[in-house]
């Protein structure tokens, strides 16, 4: 079957940079996964490779991956090594493409001085190898009201809550936190700070332990009494208001599913692979193989299709109607392709036999890690479902 490609010559190197960093994560992925221990040395090689730099300009010393498209796809690449690699870069790829999508939007729009501050800070991450683990989530959340509080101070913020999934935050050297802060006329709004892993108030638990996705340090974190510097705290909207979650996070879900297409990609080749030579007469093995090439070419199809479509509306900043059609458009694929991924993997293991289902055994751990793409926000799939329904039938989008 043909694969995805990039659209782009940075996106092409980017994909040929995934293609020869996969075998090294995939040659210790058994035991990272194995032993619960988290894959210091493939975070190492991709900083090496400039995998954290990837949507920042060349000019600020990134690799100038700016589609959407592209990086979708090279990070399907590298989630055929080691998934659980792959997700936890794939939180960081989507905070820095989002400040890169706003440096351009500031820029275009006259707003030098902004422009300027974001370029500064992209800058950063890319010469000083900066890595950013998504404090986003939390326990019972509402999407677009933070539990988690920043509350003014003489000399900034202070920030207290807890977060949960925070993946690759043993690696990481910063954590984008999302945060409730309440303006002059008590307006609350969802902003956002760059928090240091190790400033004081802050603690990363060691307590990821999860049926799949094993090695990605998904841990939780606590912020307690966390002073910040009134710069650390930034942009935001409305709390309450879903499209200005969706227009920040519009390309999120797609980045999801790239790592279960990983997955099930992976799954797939390692499936046939074995299977080669010992059909024989039986029908189902070929049925089998034929249903997961289906899967195979629909999930891709509908990703690219999503991730393309993303890269069209970029520079016109959708709004309203728009935004959400496209918002709906990749939760559509992320739904499919983690569904459909699923599926595959499932029957690579069944044409597997026994072999596949013993622990240390690709397939048994593919069987794991490619679920946990139904859980990630945004939205997990009882609420893509809810959302998609709702566009579907013209009702009021609503995200909680």
């Amino acid at each position: 079957m043909i694969e995805l490609t990039a659209a782009t010559g940075a996106g092409a190197r980017l994909v040929g940079i995934a293609e020869e960093l996969a075998p090294a994560l995939a040659a210790r992925a058994a035991e990272h996964d194995r032993d619960g221990t988290y894959p210091f040395e493939a975070i190492d090689a991709l900083k090496a490779a400039g995998w954290f730099a990837a949507p920042i300009p060349a000019e600020l010393g990134g690799l100038g991956v700016w589609s959407a498209h592209d990086l979708v796809i090279a990070s399907s690449r590298l989630a055929r090594g080691d998934a659980s690699v792959a997700i936890g870069a794939n939180m960081h790829l989507i905070a820095v493409h989002n400040m890169e999508r706003r440096r351009r939007a500031a820029e275009a729009a006259g707003h030098d001085r902004r422009a300027r501050g974001f370029a500064a800070s992209l800058e950063q991450i890319a010469r000083e190898g900066r890595v950013l683990a998504a404090a986003i989530s939390e326990r019972g959340q509402d999407l677009t009201r933070p539990g988690t509080t920043a509350v003014r101070t003489a000399s900034g913020w202070r920030v207290d809550g807890h977060k949960v999934f925070c993946s690759m935050s043993p690696a990481a050297t910063d954590l984008y936190v999302s945060v409730r802060c309440e303006e002059e006329g008590g307006v609350e709004r969802y902003a956002y700070a760059m928090v240091p892993a190790d400033a004081p108030g802050v603690v990363v638990h060691d307590d990821w332990d999860a049926l799949g996705m094993r090695a990605s340090g998904s841990n939780s974190v606590s912020l307690h009494g966390l002073e910040l510097p009134e710069s650390a705290v930034r942009g935001g909207f409305a709390a309450g208001d879903p499209l200005p979650y969706i227009e920040r996070n519009l390309v999120a879900g797609l980045f999801h599913a790239a790592g279960a297409l990983g997955v099930a990609e992976a799954a797939d080749a390692y499936g046939r692979e074995r299977l080669a030579g010992r059909v024989n007469g039986s029908a189902r093995p070929r049925v089998a193989a034929a249903e997961n090439a289906v899967d195979l070419a629909a999930a891709r199809a509908l990703l690219a299709r999503a991730a393309a479509l993303a890269d069209r509306h970029r520079d016109g900043e959708p709004a309203g109607a728009e935004l959400l059609e496209l918002f709906a458009e990749a939760q559509a694929a992320k739904t499919f392709v983690g569904e459909a991924a699923a599926r595959v993997v499932e029957r690579a293991l069944t044409l597997s036999g026994g072999a596949g289902y013993v622990n240390g055994s690709p397939l048994a751990r593919a069987y794991r890690d490619v679920r946990a793409v139904t859980f990630m926000q945004p939205l997990a799939s009882d609420r893509a479902y809810e959302l998609l329904g709702r566009v579907a039938l013209g009702e009021p989008a609503e995200l909680h």
